[in-house]
């Protein structure tokens, strides 16, 4: 399942998964799905399989939905899942819902992960929340980062250990640090 809140990124993943499913060896009883089975002239020449079609067995179906998952009600996103990838949105869910918001997200991954589920986490620091806040862009981010005391380096670790989520892996070697966090 994925959900994002823009959705035209929902659409783009969509045909994302489009293409890449055109791309896919049938599966048979002689080996498993083989993807860039397909060449991409062959796809191009030929309408994508649609992205609610049936796979196979061994490739779980993939659905995009169009939601604000920290406020949303919506049953269709409640889970359980073995994986939730947080990359790249932490600072905005932050800055748009506050520290209750951050709370908030962080619960509902935790009710949402099944027993064992890891939710990857890629942090951004505290100066790029200041950097992200454009006058133009979104003019209550700049009133918002005011009233936040939560700091993604002090106050994060906190509150995911509080949620029962354990750190099992952190990554210092990439521009930002992802966190990959294991729910007890």
């Amino acid at each position: 399942m994925g959900v994002d809140i823009d959705p035209d990124l929902v659409i783009k993943a969509q045909h994302l998964l489009a293409l890449r499913s055109s791309r896919m060896r049938p599966s048979s009883a002689a080996g498993e799905p083989i993807v860039d089975y397909f060449p991409m002239s062959a796809v191009l020449r030929n309408p994508h399989i649609p992205a609610s079609a049936p796979s196979p067995s061994s490739c779980p179906r993939v659905n995009f939905i169009a939601a604000d998952w920290v406020v949303s009600t919506d049953p269709a996103i409640a889970g359980p899942y073995d994986f939730i990838l947080a990359l790249n949105v932490i600072k905005w869910i932050h800055l748009e819902h506050l520290d209750a918001g951050v709370a908030t997200f962080f619960q509902r991954c935790n009710a949402s992960l099944a027993t064992g589920g890891y939710l990857v986490i890629e942090l951004q620091t505290w100066d790029s929340y200041q950097k992200a806040v454009l006058p133009n862009a979104a003019p209550h981010f700049a009133a918002n980062l005011a009233k936040l005391k939560y700091r993604p380096e002090t106050s994060f670790p906190e509150l995911l250990r509080d949620q029962g989520f354990n750190l099992c892996a952190t990554s210092a070697q990439l521009r930002r640090q992802i966190n990959i966090y294991r729910k007890a």
